[in-house]
């Protein structure tokens, strides 16, 4: 058992790698806002050591002294759309990015494990390894770029281990509503038909209980510090996962594939290569996708039944 500070547990990947982590009986500390919405970790809330996050730094002692062995920083400002070329909201990550590192010195913590993106590849078609040069198109790929060259300096003088992953296509439990299959599921409860690209993308969704498998491995083995790739093996074309959940939720729905123009530059084949991580820490991508898949639809089904009812 480890003890582990982690950042973002209220969003959609902190809050399914906490649920893991605990789940393997780590002693798991977190920090929140007031205003932050803990409902994601509702089925978990009570073996959570929570940290009120104030203005004041008082946090940042409050999380030394709970002494992490390992820190997980999931947590990053502008992840919707809108927000992922403004400057002013990704710059802001690297003032709390230094934050945590500050902690990590502070507290004698063995492992910083970083989330990071495959946007720091920028446009790419097909899979990709580690060895691929980063050419981020936005802010938030290029703010990813430099806060992983901090963290791999940082940590190399501090002589933490460091993990930065590059993280590629997911889908659980969780996701905000405005998100691809959130919202289709929404739409399917509510309209008769959706516009759509002509849907040949080609992803490779990984389930993100899997991804809190690879952050459990890294915790609990001895591995390299380096940047590493956390995708799925198994790649989809996009018109065909819409349709199989067209097919589980709503049969009568009518998809318009082609309505849509695909945006500027948008890649058609998007995986990465997980062979490094999975030779250095074990394999993680051990879940069925049909299974997990069908679990997280009907878990939407049930959430918008319930709120349609006005319960």
């Amino acid at each position: 058992m480890a003890k582990i500070f982690i950042t973002g547990i209220t969003g959609f990947l902190g809050s399914n790698i906490a649920e893991y982590l605990i789940n393997e009986e780590h002693d798991v500390t977190a920090i929140y806002r007031p205003s932050s919405s803990r409902e994601r970790c509702n089925q978990y809330y009570s073996s959570v050591n929570w940290i009120l996050q104030d203005d004041l730094g008082d946090w940042q002692d409050a999380v030394i002294k709970s002494s992490p062995d390992v820190i997980v920083h999931s947590a990053w400002l502008g992840v919707g759309h809108l927000e992922r070329d403004d400057w002013n909201i990704q710059v802001a990550n690297i003032d709390f990015l230094k934050s945590l590192l500050f902690i990590a010195s502070k507290s004698e913590a063995s492992k910083f494990i970083s989330l990071g993106s495959q946007a720091e590849y920028g446009i790419f078609e097909g899979t990709i390894d580690e060895e691929y040069p980063t050419s981020p198109t936005e802010a938030y790929g290029c703010v990813k770029v430099v806060c992983s060259e901090l963290v791999k300096q940082f940590c190399n003088y501090h002589k933490i281990d460091w993990f930065w992953l590059r993280l590629f296509s997911f889908f659980g439990k969780g996701e905000a509503d405005n998100w691809l299959i959130p919202s289709m599921v929404k739409r399917m409860f509510t309209g008769t038909e959706m516009d759509f690209t002509a849907g040949e993308q080609k992803y490779s969704y990984l389930y993100v209980s899997d991804l809190a498998l690879a952050v459990n491995n890294i915790t609990t083995k001895n591995g390299v510090s380096g940047i590493y790739n956390i995708s799925g093996k198994n790649v989809l074309k996009l018109k065909t996962l819409i349709t199989d959940i067209r097919d589980h939720i709503n049969p009568s729905f009518q998809l318009n594939f082609g309505n849509l123009p695909y945006r500027k530059n948008q890649p058609m084949h998007m995986q990465g290569n997980s062979s490094k991580f999975v030779k250095e820490f074990g394999e993680f991508d051990v879940t069925d996708f049909k299974s997990a898949m069908l679990n997280v639809l009907d878990d939407l089904k049930q959430k918008i039944t319930h709120n349609n009812e006005g319960i």
